[in-house]
């Protein structure tokens, strides 16, 4: 298996400080992580304020100036909110400046105030998502200028330069949660998955990667050259009551932040989930991962066992967690977790 963090900005002054104090310790995690062993660093896209990063691709490079190693990815890229000829130069110049680390992350997104203010209708995401990829996709491979005729995008006489290192294009992790028509997509056209464990109900999570495989096998890609990744919530300490006692305050208070930001928009019931959720009850059926290192590893194995997961993405005590902790979490989890999962990999 392999490890990652992902980072959704939060930003909380009283721990914090400054904003360029708060990306600055991101940055200091993020080399960090390279030496721990970690295999990726993402982060995410939101236009929320205080919430994620504006453009990831940015806090990416910064990160791929940093290290040698680790991959650098997105978690998520949101489409449907861009021009496709930017995405496509930004994220290819990325993976060359990376030397060829970049894992990009893709997804539609959530916040319908987020489309608003771009001028993009909410109701046309889900067609736009799928028509940037396959845009990508053809710029990111195609040598000489292309004619793309989309439904919402016609351009005409392009060329991407450069192209990206890696052949035929960068890994793709296309976000599935809540529908199958999302796991579906994704085996159609050959891509990564990427799920979460901490939604509100992920019962249907066995059949939705059953789904995917199966339509990766039927449109003729091997599934055993594409990875399971899926994301959740890690807090880790060597004492048991300690990791559960920080660990369920800093979940707590990202998921109440997280509610909040569905004030700005139309009411969406999933806020109202994150307002009263408790991380310990989420803990309790598997959906979080806090605790001490035996508990974590015992957790991990039945994430292999029951939905054949490649690929962990965590994200580590946001929620207002102070820098040294966030550290600490990493160093237990890195030290005492990943040394019973890690593998080698055939490359995708």
């Amino acid at each position: 298996m392999r490890f990652a963090v992902t980072y959704n900005l939060e930003y909380v002054p009283e721990v914090h400080k400054t904003p360029q104090n708060y990306c600055n310790q991101i940055l200091e995690q993020s080399v960090l992580l390279e030496k721990l062993g970690f295999d990726g660093v993402w982060y995410s896209e939101h236009h929320t304020g205080r919430y994620s990063f504006g453009n990831p691709a940015v806090m990416a490079t910064a990160a791929a100036m940093r290290t040698s190693r680790i991959k650098v990815g997105t978690g998520v890229s949101l489409l449907p909110l861009h021009q496709p000829v930017f995405l496509a130069e930004e994220y290819a110049l990325l993976d060359v400046l990376s030397g060829g680390r970049l894992e990009y992350g893709i997804g539609r997104g959530y916040l319908k105030h987020e489309y608003d203010w771009v001028g993009v209708p909410a109701e046309e995401s889900h067609s736009r998502y799928h028509e940037i990829m396959d845009f990508l996709m053809r710029a990111w491979t195609e040598e000489g200028k292309i004619d793309f005729l989309g439904q919402h995008y016609q351009i005409k006489g392009y060329e991407c330069f450069p192209k990206p290192i890696q052949k035929p294009f960068p890994a793709v992790y296309a976000s599935a949660g809540s529908t199958m028509e999302s796991f579906r997509w994704a085996g159609e056209k050959g891509l990564h998955l990427g799920t979460v464990f901490f939604l509100p109900d992920i019962s249907h999570l066995p059949e939705g990667i059953a789904s995917y495989k199966e339509a990766l096998v039927a449109n003729g890609h091997d599934p055993a050259t594409r990875e399971v990744m899926a994301i959740t919530q890690m807090y880790c300490h060597e004492n048991h009551e300690t990791a559960l006692r920080d660990g369920r305050t800093y979940a707590n208070n990202y998921y109440r932040h997280f509610a909040k930001l569905g004030g700005v928009g139309p009411q969406n019931p999933v806020y109202a989930y994150y307002n009263e959720a408790d991380s310990m009850d989420m803990n309790d059926r598997g959906q979080t991962l806090i605790g001490c290192p035996d508990v974590l590893c015992e957790r991990i194995a039945g994430y292999e066992r029951d939905y054949g997961l490649d690929y962990l993405m965590i994200e580590v005590a946001q929620g207002g967690a102070p820098h040294e902790n966030v550290c600490h979490a990493l160093e237990v989890f890195a030290r005492e977790v990943m040394p019973h999962f890690k593998k080698e990999r055939v490359a995708a």
